[in-house]
């Protein structure tokens, strides 16, 4: 039955201790990883929500122009009406 020595215990001990380094490193990237997903996840929620209230004001506008463009249908029309009975 083969026997452990102690240079290959201390060697078995380093080599778990730079395992432990290299998962405590990859701990800490997985980490960095979920912090700057969640950042990305914030600023598309934020692109997001622009892009709602641009589609809100150019819905708005629309509006606006429907009305000025009805108005002066109105006022012409009834210019056109008020020429045509008085003359």
């Amino acid at each position: 039955m083969p026997t452990v020595t102690d240079s290959e215990l201390k060697e078995i001990k380093d080599l778990i201790t730079e395992l432990k380094q290299n998962v405590g490193k990859i701990n800490e990237t997985v980490t960095e990883i979920k912090i700057n997903q969640a950042r990305m996840d914030e600023k598309l929620e934020s692109i997001s929500e622009n892009m709602a209230d641009l589609r809100k004001q150019s819905e708005k506008q629309d509006n606006r122009l429907w009305v000025l463009i009805s108005g002066m249908f109105l006022a012409l029309l009834g210019f056109v009406i008020k020429s045509s009975l008085n003359p």
